[in-house]
């Protein structure tokens, strides 16, 4: 919300940060996430308004994912890393209008980044797709469930059976995994319960320092 988007625009701009390549580099952007499309248009009124860019919004989760996950994100393929705070930039920066992704003319193209208002609308989604959804999409639904059954786990856990979600997302991933990304996609596939907890622990921390607002 807006206490975490006001809290990115204090953090400092010169952190260290491993891209999808093997090389240790200056933060920056990472390359071939979502399809190797910015998925990130339409988020112009975010950065106008809380003047925070993508690059701060990236050293934000850099900074304290290391924090709150201590050694063990180390251990994380590097790929891997990129694209997990890859996900958690996109949330933060791209808007979301529930009520329009509730609605009948809510109606994304195969190739489009799908948006998901909670995790019974990907269970609906996926019973109905399951044969005939796009890679696309099947990435979009796994992303969601990294947000939900992850970042947000304990708000979900009250309202769902997340053994289930976690098995789905794990799904989403292996059907995702197709093209130049079909490794990365893969790899997040194999790690994805232990990548779930790592946001869970990430939002127990940011709530202790209070960069959100339960």
């Amino acid at each position: 919300g807006s206490a975490l988007r006001l809290a990115l625009a204090k953090q400092p701009t010169h952190l260290n940060y491993y891209s999808q390549t093997t090389r240790h580099r200056e933060i920056q952007e990472p390359k071939g996430s979502f399809n190797g499309e910015d998925r990130m248009s339409g988020s112009g009124s975010c950065i106008e308004l809380y003047e925070v860019d993508k690059e701060a919004v990236l050293n934000f989760w850099n900074l304290h994912v290391h924090e709150a996950v201590g050694p063990e994100w180390d251990q994380v393929r590097r790929p891997v890393r990129s694209y997990l705070l890859t996900v958690l930039s996109h949330f933060c920066l791209e808007p979301q209008d529930r009520a329009l992704v509730r609605s009948e003319a809510y109606k994304p193209g195969p190739d489009e980044f799908r948006q998901f208002a909670d995790l019974s609308q990907i269970a609906e989604f996926m019973m109905s797709q399951l044969i005939s959804a796009s890679p696309t999409s099947m990435e979009s639904a796994g992303a969601h469930i990294l947000l939900y059954a992850g970042f947000f786990r304990k708000h979900s856990a009250q309202r769902h059976y997340l053994p289930t979600f976690t098995s789905i997302g794990r799904d989403c991933y292996r059907m995702a995994a197709v093209g130049e990304r079909e490794r990365v996609l893969r790899q997040v596939a194999a790690g994805f319960e232990k990548y779930l907890l790592y946001l869970s622990t990430l939002h127990d921390y940011l709530s202790f320092k209070r960069y959100l607002i339960n």
